[in-house]
């Protein structure tokens, strides 16, 4: 996905889907943030490009090698950052994730949504069911 115009973001991230259209959702250590779940997310590293921070980020924070298969629709604002998601599936089997992640589960994107409203940060599970919808949109105009 060499030509895809990436909008301008302080954060990259990325969105793991699987075959049976299942998102990929993360457990922060300690609910950092107010978290309970969420994507997979951070700034880009010196020298790296959008694409190459969102893989860095959901290999480190899920333990997934991915490749990026298409871009969510718009920019979204968090507390710190404003991000910008690829859509991603996952190349292999999950390997160890870092030590900002307790866990990750796959979930429906239905499902998703009662997890990630258990943010208690008002401004980042806005978001994050944002980027949910935003999902399910695109999975709905690809039929």
């Amino acid at each position: 996905m060499t030509d895809m115009q990436v909008p301008h973001a302080s954060a990259y991230g990325g969105c793991l889907i699987d075959a049976d259209g299942r998102v990929l959702l993360r457990e922060p250590a300690n609910h950092f943030g107010g978290y309970v779940w969420t994507f997979p997310k951070g700034r880009v590293d010196p020298g790296e490009t959008p694409q190459q921070a969102a893989l860095r980020e959901v290999l480190e924070e899920t333990g997934y090698t991915a490749r990026i298969t298409g871009l969510v629709p718009g920019v979204f604002k968090g507390d710190t950052t404003s991000t910008v998601f690829f859509l991603m599936a996952a190349v292999g089997e999950q390997g160890a994730f870092g030590w900002e992640t307790n866990q990750t589960q796959w979930v429906s994107l239905e499902d998703a949504k009662p997890l990630i409203a258990q943010t208690t940060s008002l401004t980042g599970r806005t978001r994050d069911i944002a980027v949910v919808e935003a999902i399910q949109q695109v999975m709905s105009d690809l039929g």
